[in-house]
């Protein structure tokens, strides 16, 4: 990927909660079995001036998930995180991999790349995802030099967020290439 290879764990969370397979996980995190080729899921939330005002120690304005998976690896996840702080005008972009979660888990543990720290996805119910950057994580400004992270953009109240299910193209800001972006754009 652009900044380094991505750090694969197979670290995984589980929760207490019935076991399902890891095709389930998956499926249920994609919207549906993942194919051939490659299958994106994308989430969002932007949050209103009331809740920003009722949580003045969360800096982030809106968050964006992008997740994908592709058949030629079918057991690792790729995720793109796009966030808008309350300071900034850019969009930050973090990235990273987890692996695919064993059998019983509702979690994925991913590693942001370049020893960026660290970011959960579990499931929440059938059209929202709970993200959990429990010590933030790095990002960086898109088109900047490679070496332009930031670490500490996340405040204090910036360690879980609700994100729900959006349209593929609501995460084409987070697209790597000509290829995704298409993909996006037509819904696949």
């Amino acid at each position: 990927m652009k900044r380094c290879a991505f750090v694969a764990t197979a670290f995984v969370l589980g929760l207490a909660v019935p076991a399902m397979a890891a095709e389930d996980f998956t499926a249920k995190l994609m919207g549906r079995a993942p194919g051939k080729g490659k299958t994106i899921a994308c989430f969002n939330r932007v949050y209103d001036e009331a809740h920003l005002a009722a949580h003045p120690q969360q800096n982030v304005r809106a968050m964006m998930l992008m997740v994908s998976m592709s058949a030629d690896d079918p057991d690792a996840l790729d995720l793109r995180v796009g966030t808008n702080f309350r300071s900034r005008k850019i969009l930050f972009q973090s990235e990273g991999n987890c692996a695919k979660p064993e059998a019983g888990s509702t979690s994925a543990h991913c590693s942001v790349a370049c020893d960026g720290g660290k970011i959960d996805v579990a499931l929440k119910d059938n059209g929202s995802v709970l993200l959990s950057i429990p010590d933030g994580a790095r990002v960086w400004r898109p088109g900047a030099p490679d070496n332009d992270t930031e670490r500490g953009a996340f405040a204090a109240d910036d360690k879980l967020f609700r994100l729900d299910r959006a349209a593929l193209n609501q995460c084409l800001p987070l697209a790597a290439d000509k290829e995704e972006k298409a993909m996006l754009t037509r819904g696949q």
